[in-house]
């Protein structure tokens, strides 16, 4: 059976560097432990869909570059169960990386290496093998690929009107006049609490997805709002749900690093499954929290832990 789910995102080598606090501009401080693992918001949000939807239901479009680090993220998808066939390996580049600084709170600041993440092209979309996942899925998750990949991907989505949700992460830069024209058929729009503004280029939530649904009318917007909860805009209509508080489960923030790409992913797998966009919503929620209680950064929960955790809780 092809993949259901389709994902497009990067694929970084994650050194985490866990200190008691974060530095200020001129300060050092000490590094107390180095974790060095897979991560990327593409594998991150691919292996949390995979965990839910089990194996080969998930395929990542993504790049790595020819080297010992693109080799390991390979072999560490499959084990996943994520479909690697359309992830494309680059001569010229070196693989992504990231550089995170996490303070003994959880909380982060991210330094990234594009490497073979700006590598990706549209040509790549059209090869075969790509072209036959995307024709069977039912969902594309298009995250932070080059900026014309990002448009020629929801182009080809709507074109094969496949459900498409876009977070664009690091593309939110750019603002959303630079992509009104691609937005108008998208079925959900997921950005965090910083990036929401940004991208809107006004202030406040309320604004930001007042201009948002105007340039995306049918699009349901998530905005996830860190130890605030998150957020589902729909019709006009706003929706929020608190922080799940770990302590009910007897669990502990350990590093927030990858809670919002286990948002993404456990939504993503939900609505595969055929559920309502509410019931994603939680799930997705919890998810996110669960992740915070691992030190990895794919340390999303799998099906069988998120469901006893979130009827543990909820009773």
């Amino acid at each position: 059976m092809p993949p259901t789910l389709g994902i497009t995102g990067a694929l970084n080598w994650d050194v985490n560097m866990f200190v008691k606090q974060i530095p200020r501009t001129g300060q050092e401080v000490v590094v107390e432990k180095i974790d060095r693992v897979p991560g990327g918001k593409g594998g991150n949000v691919a292996v949390a869909a995979s965990r839910i939807l089990g194996q080969g239901h998930v395929a990542l479009i993504a790049c790595l570059g020819k080297d010992d680090v693109g080799k390991k993220q390979v072999s560490i998808l499959k084990q996943e169960g994520v479909d690697t066939t359309a992830v494309q390996v680059l001569d010229e580049f070196q693989s992504g990386q990231a550089y995170i600084t996490i303070d003994e709170k959880g909380s982060n600041v991210i330094e990234t290496h594009f490497g073979a993440n700006a590598g990706l092209k549209s040509e790549h979309l059209m090869l075969p093998a790509v072209q036959s996942i995307i024709a069977n899925l039912r969902m594309l998750v298009v995250i932070d690929p080059p900026r014309p990949v990002a448009g020629k991907l929801l182009a080809e989505a709507r074109r094969l009107q496949r459900s498409v949700m876009w977070h664009p992460g690091v593309l939110t830069r750019f603002g959303l006049e630079e992509f009104e024209d691609e937005m108008e058929d998208i079925d959900y729009l997921i950005l965090n609490e910083h990036e929401a503004p940004l991208f809107a280029g006004v202030k406040g939530l309320d604004q930001s997805l007042s201009k948002l649904s105007k340039v995306s009318p049918k699009a349901k917007i998530l905005i996830t709002l860190g130890s605030k909860g998150a957020a589902f805009y729909s019709d006009g209509k706003l929706s929020k749900i608190p922080r799940i508080s770990l302590d009910k489960l007897g669990r502990k923030v350990v590093n927030t690093t990858g809670s919002g790409d286990a948002f993404v992913g456990a939504f993503a797998a939900y609505k595969v499954l055929g559920g309502s966009d509410m019931d994603a919503f939680k799930y997705a929620n919890m998810a996110g929290a669960l992740k915070a209680c691992h030190p990895e950064t794919r340390g999303s929960p799998t099906r069988k832990d998120l469901e006893e955790s979130y009827r543990k809780y909820f009773g």
